[in-house]
């Protein structure tokens, strides 16, 4: 996946580099001809006389190997860059050729290596600065008309401003590799951080057991409700939830099986809930579920579906025996208060203990 974002990385920035190209050609072809032009004062006789070997040549052969590089880049994409670092290092030769008599017209190459200095690999600077090194030298000792223009000194100074501004470009690239390091790490950090804090805030609002939201997190949710449903009259429903003959579980098959059975039963409640719903684990082996956005007899009939569907529930660790549960629901009004309303709920639930288990009663508030 890196490999790919890399690779289409490279293929973006090669693209702009053909465009910047056509880009370059069009600016250097004007001012050749603005050039031309003021050299002979805008006397168009003279103009006409020197445009085709200083304009229109020129501009035939950089077109040519600008269009050349283009049909290489993409049949040889493997060496594109190297492809397209030598069409604009031919394409400069083309101008450094024809008007050796402008001043630092050599100081064109410069342009080859700043293009190379993209790719962020030292490599590539490498290999356009020493072909361009190589080459000025070349054209300063066997083509006459450079050598004419420039003194010796103009050379060395040429070769000692070049090296420096390699070696510039590839210290840039170090700090800069060194930089992204450096981010990519603090980068890394951060995100290890995040994981870890998300990791202990979801600790401690769950219950290791269950998996469900554990006690304190549940009274910190009903707060927020009850004090939205006091502002906006908004009705909610809490089901206090037992699971019935508990002890007897943990007695006769052992704490572990009783540690099964209620994930289970955690499992269940969760499962056959609406996402708007909350499902908690209130403590030992009592859950509370809230209930919102439906009304009353909705929130009933959820409820005690999902009791029926709980009491079919065989248990291999029980002797494939089931187990029940028994609960108290009751739906909030507003300022009814959070006491009064956990205490309704409380006490439909021992009401529904007394009736015999395995069943649901609503508190009835007047």
């Amino acid at each position: 996946m890196k490999e790919q974002k890399e690779w289409n990385d490279i293929a973006g920035l090669n693209r702009l580099i053909l465009k910047f190209s056509w880009w370059m050609v069009i600016v250097i072809i004007l001012l050749s001809v603005m050039g031309t032009l003021i050299s002979f004062q805008f006397n168009v006789e003279g103009f006409m006389g020197v445009a085709v070997s200083n304009v229109l040549l020129p501009t035939i052969y950089t077109v040519v190997i600008l269009a050349l590089t283009h049909v290489l880049y993409y049949m040889f994409k493997r060496w594109g860059e190297y492809i397209l670092l030598l069409g604009i290092f031919a394409i400069l030769h083309v101008y450094i050729i024809n008007f050796p008599f402008a001043q630092g017209i050599h100081y064109l190459l410069i342009i080859s290596v700043l293009i190379s200095a993209l790719y962020y690999q030292k490599e590539k600077i490498y290999f356009t600065g020493i072909l361009s090194l190589i080459s000025i030298l070349s054209l300063y000792f066997f083509y006459e008309p450079l050598s004419r223009e420039l003194e010796r000194r103009d050379i060395f100074a040429f070769i000692g401003i070049f090296i420096g501004f390699v070696f510039i470009s590839v210290g840039i690239i170090y700090r800069g590799h060194y930089l992204l390091k450096h981010l990519e790490e603090s980068i890394r950090n951060q995100e290890e951080l995040m994981v870890r804090n998300i990791m202990m805030d979801k600790a401690s609002k769950m219950d290791a057991l269950t998996d469900l939201y554990n006690h304190k997190t549940f009274h910190e949710y009903l707060d927020r409700l009850i004090e939205q449903s006091d502002q906006n009259h908004l009705s909610f429903q809490l089901a206090i939830i037992d699971i019935d003959n508990f002890k007897k579980v943990n007695d006769q098959f052992g704490h572990w099986v009783g540690d099964i059975v209620l994930k289970r039963v955690g499992e269940q409640l969760k499962l056959n809930v609406t996402p708007d719903d909350f499902v908690s684990r209130y403590g030992g082996e009592e859950f509370a579920v809230i209930f919102t956005e439906k009304n009353k007899h909705v929130s009933y009939q959820l409820i005690d579906s999902i009791r029926s569907n709980i009491s079919e529930i065989v248990h291999p660790e029980m002797d494939h025996k089931p187990v029940t549960i028994s609960v108290g629901m009751c739906s909030y009004v507003a300022g009814l208060g959070k006491e009064s309303f956990f205490k309704a709920a409380d006490d439909s639930l021992y009401e529904a203990k007394r009736n015999g288990k395995n069943q649901t009663v609503v508190a009835k508030i007047s």
